[in-house]
């Protein structure tokens, strides 16, 4: 932290303080079905390994595909995305081994340290308990027993405890469950042999559980990668001239793409993420669900859980301790600067989409689509200048390329590269702020650090600010034109200093900041809305 300016420090704590759940995308990997490496990583917060079975004395039949589990949980982890463990499942509606294990405390207290020992060794993240249909009754209370116990051990642990539920008609699952998961994956499918997962079904599924009172932050909708009554995957509908965009072929009701974006938008509309069953039956290309639910994330989030510095002049720093170097344009890049000078300082920009691009010295940086290294001599932002930011767990980041390839720092050996398929050390970097600000050049309006680097001001399309000048004493109207109500909206007055005067959360598009206490002179105001930060120049007179 000492190596970060004070603006990226308060940028840091406010981005803590005003998180709000991430929206989740958990697609299921059944142990029979689905490559490894051919899932769609970027796209996904989680991943739910199917099936363990339990016994009714507690234990754990052995996992199929044991080495498949090992290896999608290092790759996951490469990607940033988490993995459980889902126990049950529908196993031809034979629920035995719960129903045994739940009604006995001697067989409970071994299922929950198998599941434990289970977790530590394959490295997962949690456990999804499948356990769809508890009979009415005891059954009913001996869950909700086993789901308190099984809260306790997870969340003590770090873990996560998840559960996957029916769309309706689940009273078996009592009210007091919801307090011990982190969430709850809807199963808004199989309602009956055709129409089985209609838009209208999932809202039903969602009203029912909400309307009992399980939080929209708990709350997943899943949806079907297949279709009734055939039980054909989407990817075999289309392979047999199925329409991707519509729900009906060959008397087989399905989930196409514009139903499936419609789902995406009533879950961030009414609950916390969509739940997959199962990846391997999605289609690829421009046809593919799991990209279209993508989609609707972006457009939503921007750039879900990655929050990327928009507006920062910054520097990369590879695991060998030495900096990034544009190299001016000149040739490839490497990491191999023991200072930030420069052609060490990179301004992250917003380049749409959920993407960032990278400028130095007014050029940007290029993937070279992975074909040779990467350099930075590029005058405009093409597909091979943008890059997706992801934040990795321990506090580094990753940047992923327009060919799914990660940016390489080589170990500073040669020429950085984009060609990676895995965000491994060499793919991770720590960044920071260049500079603190300390002035205001008030003939162009910018922002300009002890360093010389120019931070541009919002432009106006993004903010508007009115009026300026304003008077001491008076006020000024601040107006967000990229505005989610769902997102929170905070701004700081700071000084030239950066030393912060207000600091407010107004949660409004349109809103006032006065000026009653403030002296004359020059500020930065500064919102974070949306995963960007808006700057302004504020003359008080």
């Amino acid at each position: 932290m000492k190596t970060l300016s004070l603006l990226a420090f308060l940028i840091v704590c406010y981005t803590h303080l005003w998180a709000q759940t991430p929206f989740r995308v958990i697609g299921y990997m059944p142990s029979w079905a689905g490559n490894v490496n051919q899932v769609q990583y970027s796209k996904l917060t989680h991943i739910n390994y199917a099936f363990l079975l339990p016994t009714a004395t507690g234990g754990l039949q052995a996992i199929d595909n044991p080495a498949k589990l090992q290896s999608l949980v290092s790759t996951a982890h490469a990607n940033n995305v988490k993995v459980l463990i889902s126990v049950g499942g529908w196993n031809d509606g034979n629920d035995s081994g719960f129903e045994g294990l739940a009604a006995n405390g001697t067989h409970r207290n071994n299922f929950v340290t198998n599941i434990i020992n289970f977790v530590n060794q394959y490295g997962l993240d949690g456990v999804d308990i499948d356990w769809e249909y508890p009979d009415p009754g005891a059954s009913a209370n001996n869950y909700i027993t086993l789901m308190t116990q099984l809260s306790t051990e997870m969340h003590n642990r770090g873990k996560l405890l998840t559960g996957a539920i029916v769309g309706t008609g689940g009273a078996s699952i009592l009210n007091s469950a919801f307090a011990l998961v982190d969430f709850y994956n809807l199963m808004a499918y199989d309602y009956n042999n055709f129409d089985h997962s209609t838009y209208s079904y999932a809202s039903q599924s969602i009203n029912y559980w909400r309307g009992r009172g399980l939080p929209a932050a708990k709350t997943v909708l899943g949806v079907p990668f297949y279709g009734r009554p055939t039980w054909e995957s989407f990817a075999q509908l289309i392979a047999r001239g199925a329409n991707p965009y519509a729900d009906v072929f060959d008397n087989v009701g399905y989930n196409g793409i514009t139903t499936i974006k419609q789902k995406t938008n009533l879950a961030f509309d009414q609950g916390s993420g969509v739940m997959i069953w199962e990846l391997s039956q999605d289609a690829t290309g421009a046809n593919s669900l799991l990209s279209a639910i993508h989609e609707v994330v972006l457009t939503h989030t921007g750039n879900p859980g990655n929050p990327a510095p928009i507006g920062q002049t910054i520097w990369l720093k590879g695991n060998n301790n030495l900096y990034v170097s544009s190299e001016n344009g000149t040739q490839a890049m490497n990491c191999n600067r023991a200072s930030a000078q420069g052609w060490e300082q990179f301004t992250v920009v917003d380049a749409g989409g959920g993407k960032i691009a990278l400028r130095s010295q007014g050029k940007y940086v290029s993937s070279e689509n992975g074909a040779q290294p990467i350099r930075c001599n590029r005058t405009s932002i093409q597909d091979w200048e943008k890059f997706t930011w992801i934040s990795n767990s321990n506090g580094t980041i990753s940047l992923q390329c327009n060919n799914g390839g990660f940016i390489s720092s080589e170990n500073g050996a040669q020429a950085m590269s984009s060609w990676r398929t895995a965000a491994g050390t060499w793919e991770s970097f720590n960044f920071g702020a260049v500079g603190s600000l300390s002035a205001i050049t008030a003939a162009t309006g910018m922002v300009a650090t002890t360093t010389k680097n120019i931070v541009e001001e919002t432009p106006a399309a993004a903010i508007s600010v009115y009026p300026n000048p304003v008077s001491a004493g008076g006020s000024f109207t601040v107006t967000l034109t990229d505005y989610n109500d769902k997102v929170p909206v905070k701004y700081s007055l700071l000084s030239t200093g950066m030393q912060p005067l207000q600091v407010q959360q107004p949660n409004a598009r349109i809103f006032k900041v006065n000026t009653g206490s403030i002296a004359a002179g020059t500020y930065i105001l500064e919102v974070l809305h949306y995963n960007k930060r808006h700057v302004k120049k504020i003359v008080v007179l």
